[in-house]
């Protein structure tokens, strides 16, 4: 079943911010929506699970326009590490929030940021 959790963004004075969204998410990332409303255009974004730290999104110069990230894992060879370049899944948290974090975003400005999940019930 799919899930959106949206948290307002409000930098401080040195152009930061770290807000939450959900609450214990048990499920896949699918997409994630950024209206950056008035953060500046070089916000750089850092997702990833609350606890477990898994890495879902990191977006330098997010941008001044609203965009969609469609986040996923790369899959990698069993034999030797390597990447495969054609497969991902979707980046998976289990029992937590997912964490944002804003750098560069502007003196006390403002966005939001919606998390999209495909939950287990």
């Amino acid at each position: 079943m799919l899930f959106s959790n949206t948290a307002t963004i409000t930098t401080d004075a040195s152009g930061d911010a770290t807000v939450y969204c959900g609450s214990r998410i048990r499920g896949k990332v699918v997409a994630i929506q950024y209206a950056p409303g008035t953060l500046a255009t070089g916000a750089t974004l850092t997702i990833t699970g609350e606890t477990s730290g898994v890495p879902i999104l990191t977006k330098a110069s997010a941008g001044t326009s609203t965009v969609w990230f469609y986040p996923k894992n790369i899959a990698h060879k069993v034999s030797d590490g390597s990447e495969y370049t054609d497969m991902g899944a979707c980046v998976a948290v289990y029992e937590e929030r997912v964490k944002v974090v804003v750098a560069s975003g502007g003196n006390t400005k403002t966005g939001s940021i919606t998390i999209y999940t495909d939950e287990e019930q």
